[in-house]
C-alpha cells in the first residue's frame, strides 16, 4: 500500500535521524535499495518481470484483503543470522569468523548490541567531489545517490556560457568508464555487511507495510466497514497524496557493488537488469515529488497520516534497540 515515495522517505529519515537504524548501517546505499525489494519481483513496479512472485512470499504475508507482513520473521530469517556473522551482535556472543565485527579496526564499541562502523560509513546526502586518492572515494560505492547533488552537478551543462570541452560521440565511453572504474570486486566481508544493511532495509520496508495496513485496518474496524473497491480507490489515491507531500533527496545509485550484493539477496537472487530498472524508477520517484500542500483526502486525514509515519520510524529504531538487547 505504501508506495515507493514513502518507502525512500522512511529510508531516508532513518539514515539521517542518527537513532539505532542508522547507527547500525555502513552502506547507506544497499540500505535504502533493500527498502524497495520487496516490491521489485511483485511486478507492478519494476517492468519486464518475466515471472512475478506473489506478495505473500515477497512480503511474508498472508494472501488476504490488507495483508500484514510478517517483519519479525523476516528479520529472524536473515537480519539477525548475517547481524551474528558479520560480528554486530557482540549480545549474542558471536565470534564472528570473518574478522570484521567487534573490536575489529573502524568499529565503534559499545556495551552490548548492534556495533556500527562510523569511520568507515559512507556520508548521506549531498557531498562534494573527492580529490583523487581520498578514501571518500574508496566509500562512495556505499553513499546513496543525492537529488540535490545531482542537479548541482547537471544544470552548468545547460547555461548559455558552458563551455563544451568533449566530442558528444565519446559520450557512452564516458559512461562506460566511469562505470568501470568504480568496478572492485568485494571482499567477503564487505560483501556480507553490506547484504546486512541490505536485508536491514527490506525489514524496514516489511515493517513500514504491517504498520500502515494494520493502520488501515484497524480504521475500517473502528468505522464498522469492510474492505472494497470504492473504500480501495479512495485510500490509495489518499496514500499517493502523502507520498507527493514528502520532501525527498534520497535514490538508491547504481554500482558494480550494488548489483554484486544483490546477487546474494538470500530469499531470492536479484538479476542486474532489474537492480538497474530499480535503480532508474526510484530517480523518477524523487525527481518528480514535488511536495504539495493542503492536499485533499477523500478516506484520511492528515493527522492519520502523520501518526502511522511517524509510528513507523518510532517502531524500526524502538525493535532495533530491544534485538540489540537479546
Amino acid at each position: 500500500m505504501p508506495s515507493w515515495n514513502i518507502h525512500i522517505a522512511h529510508a531516508e529519515r532513518l539514515l539521517k535521524g542518527g537513532g539505532s537504524v542508522a547507527r547500525a548501517v555502513r552502506d547507506g546505499n544497499a540500505f535504502l535499495f533493500g527498502n524497495l525489494i520487496p516490491d521489485i519481483y511483485v511486478g507492478y513496479m519494476v517492468p519486464g518481470v518475466v515471472r512475478p512472485v506473489p506478495y505473500r512470499v515477497t512480503h511474508f504475508a498472508k494472501p488476504e484483503h490488507i495483508p500484514k507482513p510478517r517483519a519479525g520473521e523476516f528479520f529472524d530469517a536473515y537480519v539477525r543470522p548475517l547481524a551474528r556473522e558479520c560480528g554486530l551482535l557482540d549480545a549474542l556472543g558471536d565470534d564472528c569468523a570473518t574478522g570484521g565485527g567487534v573490536g575489529a579496526p573502524g568499529f565503534a564499541s559499545g556495551a552490548s548490541g548492534f556495533v556500527g562502523a562510523d569511520s568507515d560509513r559512507a556520508p548521506v546526502g549531498p557531498t562534494g567531489s573527492a580529490a583523487a586518492g581520498d578514501s571518500a572515494l574508496e566509500r562512495s560505492w556505499r553513499s546513496p545517490a543525492s537529488l540535490a547533488a545531482e542537479v548541482a552537478h547537471v544544470s552548468p551543462a545547460h547555461t548559455p556560457t558552458f563551455e563544451w570541452d568533449f566530442d558528444v560521440a565519446e559520450t557512452a565511453a564516458c559512461q562506460r568508464d566511469a562505470f568501470a572504474t568504480s568496478r572492485r570486486a568485494l571482499s567477503r566481508d564487505e560483501l556480507r555487511r553490506s547484504l546486512f544493511d541490505m536485508v536491514l532495509g527490506t525489514w524496514v520496508h516489511l515493517l513500514a507495510d504491517c504498520t500502515w495496513n494494520q493502520a488501515v485496518s484497524d480504521l475500517l474496524d473502528a468505522r464498522g466497514e469492510q474492505p472494497s473497491r470504492d473504500f480501495r480507490i479512495k485510500k490509495q489515491g489518499d496514500f499517493d497524496l502523502f507520498g507527493k507531500s514528502l520532501e525527498l533527496d534520497l535514490m538508491p545509485r547504481l554500482t558494480p557493488q550494488l548489483i554484486e550484493v544483490a546477487a546474494a539477496f538470500p530469499q531470492y537472487e536479484i538479476d542486474a537488469a532489474s537492480v538497474s530498472a530499480t535503480c532508474a524508477i526510484a530517480h523518477e520517484t524523487v525527481r518528480t515529488n514535488h511536495p504539495v500542500t493542503g492536499a485533499a483526502y477523500r478516506l484520511l486525514d492528515e493527522d492519520f497520516f502523520s501518526r502511522v509515519f511517524a509510528e513507523v520510524n518510532a517502531r524500526a529504531e524502538r525493535e532495533m534497540e530491544y534485538a540489540e538487547s537479546r
